[in-house]
């Protein structure tokens, strides 16, 4: 219902901004209802309604806390006398509520250096801050934190506006990003209570506040902004535009030289490597075995052998290179009794990783893959035990070209040997066309198919033409 808005209210000096903290559910406290929802701008405390003999109008009248917030929007009233504040000094209340940026301060995210100032007096940047860990919810947190490094989806989630039916965790992780660029936040930090409550329920609990895989769940996230992202004309979102690349697969039987040799072409949105088994027999007490980045993408080759079960044999070879690469190193393996974890540490270039000998060689022409370089912008490390260790990301922070070490609440800047000494389980590479602003080259693969021009039939060269060449046979 309309009421009258004013000026002139008394008891906006009761405001406590230390206590609002708008990362939580927006549920009420008592009755655990979503709808119409206000918050206790004197204690920070959810209650639902406004009229008298709601739960809202009841704590107000009995601890005299009587200015609120309308959560969905945005409005400040004067409870019980009912009344619309309107004054400037609740513009900062209402922009942490909703933060909302404009196309050019999200083009400028990447450039743009822009330092925070908490409440409390603590120092952060805006784009680099720390997420709550809620339980063992740190492998959400590393997702969160390796998918906003993602320039395109990123500006995308800065921009998301919410359809009629919307998505939740879509909805809540379009929130969180916005909240972690936040350069006027009340906190140093960032609670994703919500998006991990929309996960919960999304996956009847099977991503929650216990340790999971971070890959799993990644995987999982990747799938579900697809399918409610995607254009429906062509089945295409932001995630295909971004992640999605082609590998070629050939596919021949171990022992019949004269079956046909099968060639099928995967869309992936992960390259999986394995690292080399630990060795039984080590040469020294604190001996850590390590392995380097290029041995592991011999995989993609096209020549190397896979046997299968079934006794098929298989080659791999990169076909369309994404302008975001991830790679998942496969550290952990399940025997008989329990999770074993493969302590390799992987040695990769942090800048300049070139993919071009790695490509098939029907594509390896500039026409389909302009741009082969790779400079690494996260990674995701492991420490401990299989099953009871913790995991830490390395992101690489384009304002001010910093590398920055998260776990958790800690964000701690890092020299870039550093990254390359941890145990690196997930990696996101971005390709180096990609610029700040999120524009990539993106190549027409049906034009640059039809193009394709055949290659020359080379007759065999007699031997007496090859001696006049001044080549010897032996």
């Amino acid at each position: 219902t309309a009421v009258d808005a004013r000026r002139d209210c008394p008891y906006l000096g009761t405001i406590n901004r230390h206590l609002l903290d708008f990362d939580f559910e927006k549920v009420c406290s008592v009755s655990l209802s979503a709808t119409n929802i206000y918050v206790d701008l004197v204690d920070g405390k959810y209650f639902q309604g406004r009229g008298p003999g709601t739960h809202a109008h009841r704590h107000a009248l009995e601890n005299e806390h009587y200015v609120w917030m309308h959560l969905e929007t945005g409005k400040v009233y004067c409870i019980p006398d009912d009344y619309e504040v309107v004054d400037a000094s609740l513009d900062d209340i209402k922009y942490n509520l909703h933060p909302l940026y404009t196309e050019d301060q999200v083009l400028d995210l990447s450039t743009s250096l822009r330092l925070g100032k908490s409440l409390d007096g603590a120092d952060y940047v805006p784009g680099c801050v720390g997420l709550n860990s809620i339980g063992t919810s740190d492998y959400l947190n590393v997702v969160v934190q390796t998918l906003i490094q993602c320039i395109p989806l990123r500006n995308f989630l800065m921009m998301y506006e919410s359809p009629l039916k919307p998505d939740r965790v879509v909805t809540t992780l379009a929130e969180l990003a916005r909240k972690i660029f936040n350069p006027r936040n009340f906190k140093g930090f960032v609670s994703p209570h919500e998006f991990l409550q929309a996960c919960s329920v999304a996956t009847k609990k099977k991503f929650f506040t216990t340790q999971k895989d971070p890959a799993a769940f990644m995987a999982w996230l990747l799938t579900r902004l697809h399918t409610f992202l995607k254009d429906k004309k062509t089945g295409k979102s932001i995630l295909n535009r971004c992640f999605e690349g082609e590998v070629v697969v050939r596919t021949s039987l171990l022992n019949d030289d004269s079956a046909p040799t099968l060639e099928k072409k995967e869309a992936t949105m992960f390259l999986t490597l394995e690292p080399p088994p630990e060795p039984l027999f080590k040469d020294q007490r604190d001996f850590i075995p390590r392995c380097q980045l290029f041995v592991m993408l011999e995989k993609f080759n096209g020549e190397t052998m896979h046997t299968t079960v079934k006794g098929e044999v298989k080659r791999y070879s990169l076909r369309r290179l994404p302008p975001y690469l991830i790679m998942v190193f496969k550290r952990f393996k399940k025997n008989n009794f329990a999770w074993e974890k493969n302590p390799t540490i992987v040695e990769f270039p942090v800048k300049n990783l070139d993919l071009k000998d790695y490509l098939a060689q029907e594509v390896a022409d500039e026409r389909f893959n302009p741009e082969t370089r790779y400079d690494l912008v996260s990674s995701i490390c492991h420490t401990g035990k299989p099953e009871a260790g913790n995991y830490k990301c390395f992101v690489h922070h384009s304002p001010s070209q910093q590398w920055q070490e998260i776990q958790d609440l800690r964000v701690t800047p890092v020299l870039p040997q550093v990254v390359a000494l941890a145990e690196s389980y997930i990696q996101m590479y971005q390709r180096a066309d990609v610029q700040a602003d999120g524009s990539f080259t993106e190549v027409d693969w049906e034009a640059a198919l039809e193009h394709v021009e055949e290659q020359p039939v080379v007759d065999d060269v007699a031997p007496e033409d090859l001696a006049e060449a001044g080549i010897i046979i032996g």
